[in-house]
This record gives structure tokens, C-alpha cells and sequence, in this order.
């Protein structure tokens, strides 16, 4: 497999060497993407993936119908994360009709494109005797990253409802809860019965939808406007959001900007662009939009009055049109800010949830066993839905099972909630406690409708009341049983007492 595509847009601008000075070190590159399969170059430069799956489908592999082979192939390439692409056909653009036809424009969502020609395919026929179908060709190199196993709930084949969501769904609609929100609530990269055994959190949420981003971003690629080489490096780096900005600003460089002067000296280059887009109106009269760049081709940097790359941290369409005309046609690394980049942050360990210090390895085996009875038990269920005789017998089955399991196990271990806090939040329950609530103070938000009285103050009240006998500790003190020192830790002592009535005398 050849890069036609880069190399094509290659050859109709003039390539110009990448200075040293130009590159940032901590850039992420794409190659550092959670992947599955292995990654083979081949000397001209092309690249392809070759998935490493335990089953795969083989000249001369016969299946009894077209669903069995569909399933198999659907399943090999689950086990590997490889996208199945439709067939590639032109992509038409509305947009670009005859204007006078035009009646009202329809903004729609800008969405990526999975289509990147990918030669891999599994064909099928007829044996001679018409009872089965055999593979007579199949190509298994992908032009295109595999996705990885934790990616995989993103893909569209991974968008199936179960027999036990359908009905949950169908229980959430009559409660006036819709299917976008009823779908959030089921929390879609758990099964059913992790739902009901986990609680979907804010936090959770957030890091689905930063997961479903990132992929969109790693294995979707956006449609290019130009053929400029800097627009399609500018969507190598940045995320789709950030891209679909950058490139409205390297489309207005063709479209609305112009020079109107250049002043050159030794070390820099002045330009005057005209942007039409940025005119603006005062007092009924037009003013048209001028703004200065200042460029020093070595190193290589640009500075432009409208200040867009110091407020935000993008390159504007002014100085990417004096890059243009400096015939610098590659994306300047060093004004990429590394936080609108698609690898801003470290991609996390596959295992990084095995090796937290809040869960021991058991806790871990337990909880895997668990979901994986949970996800079998609601896989047959579903497979079984449709015949109610079978889905008794497995009803029966699984209540000796239960029978038997209370016979081995009569009395099942007692969960203890302290226990599971401290392993949910990583910390240990101390056994003294050395920090109390702080006493002599209001509460945040607590209302005092009296003043407060001072210690001294109390103890001229108490001095005044004479002693009487305390139940609890048998002796003439000016506590009750309610309040005494030996049953609770609250209250004056008789010796602080009798020292405030000191000081006062």
C-alpha cells in the first residue's frame, strides 16, 4: 500500500527542509495510539496492520450459510479491533450546487470520514454441490490502525441492544424518560447487570465522553478543504474541534485575505494584509481591516497585530498566509501548543485498573468472574428470548444451580461497609480518632439567635446555683447525670468553675 494521497499533495507544492529549530521534542506523534495488531512497513514507505487474532478465516474455510460466515468474520474482527468500512463511494457535496438554485442553507454537524481504501476483504461462494459456501480470496492488510480492545465499545458494531436493554429502555419510555436519556442512564459501555450493580457518577461520564472523543480523533480523519500540505499536518495534530478552526483560518487565507506592502530588511520581513472578512462599520462608513506580521525566516517565527496565537494559542489566517508566500508549505511546529494537540494527555495502562493499590488481585478475580457470569447469563438470555420452552429449561437449570450453591455455602459471608469504603477510596479506617469537632464555634451556615456567653460568664451563672448530689459519680457538684464528666466528656469542670469564681471575686 502506497501514500498516493500524501504524496500526491506533495508533488504540487514544493517541499522546503524542516529546520532543527522548528521541531518540538515533546510533541506526541501517532504512533504512540493504543493499536491492535502488528505494524509492518514495507521499504517504499507504504505501512499496513496485520491483525493478531487466535481464529482466522483461511482459503478453503466452509461455513453452512452466509449469517455463520458473517458472524465469524464479525467476531474475528472484534478480537482485533478492525473497522468494516464500507465500500468507498464519492462523497457528494451539496454545498457547492448552482447558487442560484439555492434556497435556504442547512448548517448540518461536521462529521470525520472512516473511508481510506482499505483493500481487506473476505469473498465467498457456492461449493458444487450448493449446500454450502467456501473462501476462495481472502486479504487480510489493512491500510489503516486497528482499534484497541478498550476502544471497541465506540465502534458502530459494538451499538447492539440486548433483549434485557430493550426491555429496560421500553420500562424507561413509559416512565416519560426518552431513549437519549434513558441510554446515558444504562451507561452503554456496561452491561445490564453492572448497571444495576454500579451507579453512574459525573465522573464516569465525563470519561466516556473524553474515551468517545479521543477515538473519533485517533481513527476517524476529517475532510480537507485544500490541498495544502500545512492542512492536512494541521489535522495530524489537532483534535477535530481545534482542526475545524484552524482550518476556517487557512481557508479565509485563500478567500479573504491579500498583501498590500512589504517591507524587507536583513533579518525580518514586514507585511500588510488586507482581510475583507474583519472590515468593520463606524459611523455608517466602511474601514477596511489592515493588520502588520512581522516574519524572520531564520529561526522561523511570525508575530501578527491581531495577536490571535497570544489569546489563544492558534495560528491566524494572516500570518498562514505569510508563511504561504515565504513558501514555508509545512505546519511550523514550534507554535503547536501541545494542549489542543490529540495526545495533550498520557494515554492510560491497559492494566492500570488491575494495579490499583485500592483493589488486592482477589478483588479483582472476584470481580471478573462476576461480570463474566453477569454478561453470560444475559447473552442467553437474549439468545433464548424467542423460545419460551428452552427458556424454562434454562430457568430450571439455573435454579438447582442456585440450590445447590445455598447447600454448599449456607451462610454467605457477610460484606462489611467500612471495609469497602476503605477500599473504594484507598485509605484505612484508623483505630483512634485524634481529630474532634473543634468547640466554642458556629457551624458554617449554623444561625445563633442568642450571643454566645463566655466561659467566665457560665461560671458565674453555675456559682450562683447551689450543688446538688450527681447520680453517676455520688457526688455534690453543679452537674446532673446528664451532663457528668465521668459519663460524658462535655461540659465544665467543677475545678474550672470554682476558678472563674476566683478570678471574679
Amino acid at each position: 500500500m502506497s501514500n498516493s494521497s500524501s504524496n500526491d499533495s506533495m508533488e504540487d507544492e514544493p517541499s522546503t527542509p524542516r529546520s532543527t529549530n522548528n521541531v518540538q521534542d515533546n510533541v506526541v506523534t501517532a504512533d504512540s495510539v493504543p493499536q491492535g495488531g502488528s505494524y509492518q512497513p514495507t521499504p517504499p514507505g507504504s505501512k499496513f496492520w496485520i491483525p493478531e487474532a487466535k481464529k482466522k478465516p483461511v482459503e478453503g474455510t466452509e461455513f453452512d450459510t452466509i449469517e455463520q460466515a458473517f458472524l465469524f468474520y464479525q467476531e474475528y474482527a472484534r478480537e482485533e479491533g478492525v473497522k468494516q468500512p464500507k465500500k468507498d463511494k464519492p462523497k457528494t457535496d451539496t454545498s457547492s450546487s448552482d447558487i442560484a438554485e439555492v434556497v435556504k442553507v442547512i448548517k448540518r454537524r461536521k462529521r470525520a470520514s472512516q473511508r481510506c481504501g482499505c483493500k481487506a476483504l473476505l469473498r465467498l461462494r457456492k461449493t458444487p454441490c450448493g449446500n454450502k459456501y467456501v473462501v476462495y480470496t481472502f486479504f487480510e492488510k489493512h491500510n489503516h490502525s486497528l482499534v484497541h480492545e478498550n476502544d471497541y465499545k465506540y465502534l458502530r458494531a459494538a451499538r447492539k441492544l440486548t433483549f434485557s436493554k430493550q426491555q429496560l429502555l421500553r420500562q424507561l419510555s413509559e416512565a416519560n424518560i426518552g431513549p437519549t436519556r434513558a441510554w446515558k442512564i444504562t451507561n452503554p459501555y456496561l452491561s445490564l447487570v453492572e448497571f444495576l450493580s454500579h451507579y453512574d457518577t459525573a465522573v464516569d461520564s465525563q470519561r466516556y465522553i473524553y474515551g468517545k472523543n479521543t477515538h473519533n480523533s485517533n481513527y476517524t480523519a476529517p475532510d480537507l478543504k485544500t490541498h495544502l500540505v500545512i492542512e492536512k499536518e494541521a489535522a495530524d495534530f489537532y483534535t477535530h474541534t481545534i482542526f475545524y478552526d484552524v482550518q476556517d483560518e487557512i481557508w479565509a487565507l485563500l478567500m479573504d485575505c491579500c498583501s498590500l506592502s512589504v517591507q524587507e530588511s536583513e533579518s525580518c520581513s514586514t507585511f500588510v494584509i488586507r482581510d475583507t472578512e474583519a472590515d468593520y462599520r463606524i459611523k455608517g462608513s466602511w474601514v477596511q481591516a489592515k493588520y502588520e506580521v512581522t516574519y524572520v525566516p531564520d529561526p522561523l517565527s511570525a508575530k501578527c497585530t491581531c495577536l490571535r496565537y497570544e489569546c489563544y494559542g492558534l495560528l491566524c489566517r494572516h500570518i498562514f498566509y505569510v508563511l504561504r508566500m515565504s513558501r514555508v508549505f509545512h505546519f511550523p511546529k514550534q507554535y503547536l501548543d501541545n494542549r489542543w494537540t490529540k495526545h495533550a494527555m498520557t494515554h492510560r495502562s491497559v492494566d492500570a485498573n488491575k494495579a490499583s493499590p485500592s483493589s488486592t488481585n482477589s478483588d479483582s478475580v472476584v470481580d471478573d468472574t462476576v461480570r463474566e457470569i453477569y454478561s453470560n447469563v444475559e447473552e442467553s438470555i437474549h439468545h433464548l428470548v424467542g423460545d419460551i420452552q428452552k427458556l424454562h429449561i434454562y430457568r430450571d437449570d439455573q435454579t438447582a444451580l442456585m440450590e445447590k450453591a445455598k447447600l454448599d455455602v449456607p451462610n454467605p459471608p457477610k460484606l462489611n461497609t467500612n471495609e469497602a469504603y476503605a477500599r473504594t477510596l484507598g485509605v484505612t479506617e484508623p483505630a483512634e480518632l485524634t481529630i474532634f469537632t473543634p468547640t466554642g464555634i458556629n457551624n458554617k451556615g449554623q444561625v445563633m439567635r442568642t450571643r454566645r456567653k463566655s466561659k467566665c460568664e457560665i461560671a458565674i451563672e453555675l456559682g450562683d446555683k447551689p450543688m446538688r448530689m450527681c447520680k453517676t459519680c455520688r457526688k455534690l457538684a453543679r452537674h446532673d447525670s446528664r451532663n457528668c464528666p465521668t459519663k460524658k466528656n462535655k461540659g465544665l469542670e467543677d475545678e474550672d468553675v470554682d476558678q472563674y469564681m476566683d478570678d471574679s471575686d
